[in-house]
């Protein structure tokens, strides 16, 4: 699949990989660079290939669907303050639909006004998103907007999302975002697993002059104990990741060490694949954000990659987001960062 050189957009996945931090340079760190925050873990969307989407793995979960209090979101953002950096990124979305929370554009207004934000960026399925919220993100200061679509057509999205919209107010609604999008960067992708050629040229057709990225990914794997092949119904690749990288064995997965994922209940797990929040890690309403990042239970989870028994956890042996999603890579690195993370945790108690 070529895209067609007379789209204005770039054929390219929403991941920034131009003059990136070499992570072996700077772990540990005082400030995440990264924070993954849950307006809604809620989802108005079934897609198949999203643990959401299975009325049976969440009756039977620890994840529980809610939205995220307004006030819980401001004392995270005052607990921002407390860090020594502001957040590279604060990125609205980790496992349900962020337009369920009706405080959205207020969470990005609040966020950008803080000064302890430097971006904030969005991931939305698109089909809640209306003129007046639009201008209201874009008013607040939003840095970037992901749309994630399920189909080029209503009959797709009623098979692969359980669900049925009116797709040509869709379209309708993301050209009004592209012509009023302002500073903020607009990135359109679709899974590449359901699609004919002819879908995916009609899907570039269709978008590829209103967004400034776009790209047809691959589904993979990344959800710890989903079979996503098995509910999908679809095969996996091993040719190539879910960004179209080259697939590579690693021992340490990196998400640990520069990010988290606030839940839309408070609690925090230790990174963004984990929708069944079995890996948290600390609890908002009740602890800051700083002394969550810095407590004991990221730093023996560091420890446990940096010393090669990732598998011996539960969580972390049946994730696929570290061989299908994760673009740095820091396992011959391994030895020195856990010997920098022991001088540390000692340093700290002399």
């Amino acid at each position: 699949m070529h895209r067609k050189e007379e789209t204005k957009a770039q054929f390219s996945s929403k991941l920034n990989l131009e003059d990136r931090t070499p992570l072996q340079d700077v772990i540990p760190l005082a400030t995440p660079y990264l924070l993954y925050v849950d307006p809604s873990s809620a989802c108005n969307f079934r897609c198949r290939f999203c643990p959401t989407g299975h009325r049976d793995l969440v009756l039977n979960s620890d994840y529980r669907r809610s939205v995220m209090d307004l006030d819980l979101f401001r004392k995270m953002i005052e607990d921002l303050r407390e860090f020594d950096q502001p957040l590279r990124v604060l990125r609205l979305n980790k496992i349900g639909e962020p337009l369920l929370n009706v405080h959205l554009p207020e969470m990005v207004r609040l966020a950008h006004a803080s000064g302890c934000v430097q971006f904030v960026d969005l991931a939305t399925n698109a089909s809640m998103l209306t003129p007046a919220t639009v201008d209201q993100l874009i008013d607040g200061g939003l840095g970037r907007i992901n749309i994630s679509l399920e189909g080029i057509n209503q009959e797709q999205y009623r098979r692969y999302a359980s669900v049925d919209i009116d797709f040509g107010m869709l379209v309708a609604n993301l050209k009004y975002l592209y012509r009023n999008r302002g500073t903020c960067e607009v990135t359109i992708k679709i899974p590449a697993n359901y699609l004919s050629e002819g879908d995916r040229e009609e899907f570039l057709r269709t978008f590829g002059d209103y967004c400034d990225r776009i790209f047809i990914e691959d589904l993979a794997p990344i959800w710890p104990g989903f079979d996503v092949e098995d509910r999908a119904g679809l095969k996996v690749t091993e040719e190539m990741g879910q960004y179209h990288q080259p697939l590579v064995h690693k021992d340490v997965c990196t998400y640990i060490f520069y990010s988290m994922a606030v839940n839309a209940d408070g609690s925090v797990s230790a990174c963004c694949p984990d929708w069944d929040q079995k890996l948290i890690v600390g609890d908002l309403r009740n602890q800051s954000l700083k002394s969550i990042w810095n407590a004991e239970p990221i730093v023996s989870l560091q420890r446990q990659h940096l010393e090669g028994r990732r598998c011996e956890n539960e969580i972390c042996q049946s994730c696929g987001h570290i061989k299908y999603a994760q673009m740095d890579n820091i396992d011959a690195h391994k030895e020195e960062l856990l010997q920098v993370l022991v001088n540390r945790t000692v340093a700290r108690h002399d």
